[in-house]
């Protein structure tokens, strides 16, 4: 009984200093947010033509839309357009209506196939779109200016968001005295202005009567966290 008294005695006398250790062992820390934003031109261009045939017969409406398709081909290649910029995969098929006396009626089908280019040449695209019209193209769906390569814009951006969160950090210790350490834990926030496919979208500014492609800023984020020297 003596025994388990002194031992409840050592372990009460032991624990506060064991936690007062733990406490003055323990690091402080700053975590921050950093901003990195980069302007982007864009060098080049992306829009979907749209072919369509109407008709009764699904297989006579197929031969037209490829032969609309082989013209259409012909002429982007002739004009510079790389093949493997040239995509042409969509295909729709639905039945067609008309209104008549009797309400809607059916009327055959609606077959039709979507074409996407992506050219380097900005200033070449009114030419493309007036050319794709005399060759079976019924609809445009899409016109976009674009980046071609948005990704080093991006790691662009992120570098820049890191120096920010790293001045930020800075700039707050040095308001309390202290100083920054090592980064003890960072990681990549939301990304802004971004567009699907790995494209950036460009608005096109009207200057002097010219077209010009604009800018827009691509954002990154960071998290990060230092370690704090007094």
């Amino acid at each position: 009984m003596k025994a388990r008294t002194i031992i409840c005695m050592m372990l009460l006398i032991i624990a506060p200093e064991a936690l007062a250790q733990d406490s003055s062992t323990k690091t402080n820390i700053i975590q921050v947010t950093g901003t990195g934003n980069v302007a982007i031109v864009p060098n080049a261009f992306t829009v979907t033509f749209v072919l369509e045939q109407k008709g009764l017969t699904i297989t006579k409406l197929n031969s037209q839309l490829q032969n609309d398709l082989t013209q259409l081909t012909e002429f982007l290649l002739k004009h510079n357009v790389s093949e493997k910029n040239i995509q042409s995969m969509q295909i729709r098929l639905h039945q067609r209506y008309e209104s008549g006396p009797e309400g809607r009626v059916e009327n055959g089908y609606v077959l039709s196939r979507e074409v996407t280019i992506t050219h380097n040449k900005i200033d070449e695209y009114d030419r493309l779109i007036d050319g794709a019209l005399k060759r079976g193209v019924t609809k445009i769906n899409r016109f976009e200016l674009i980046a071609s390569d948005p990704q080093k814009a991006y790691e662009k951006a992120l570098i820049n968001a890191v120096s920010d969160a790293k001045s930020k950090a800075a700039l707050l210790a040095s308001q309390l005295g202290v100083k920054i350490g090592q980064v003890t834990q960072i990681s990549e926030g939301y990304t802004g202005n971004t567009m699907p496919e790995n494209r950036v979208a460009m608005a096109i500014n009207d200057a002097a009567g010219n077209n010009f492609p604009g800018q827009q800023q691509l954002e990154a984020t960071v998290n990060a966290t230092f370690t704090l020297i007094q």
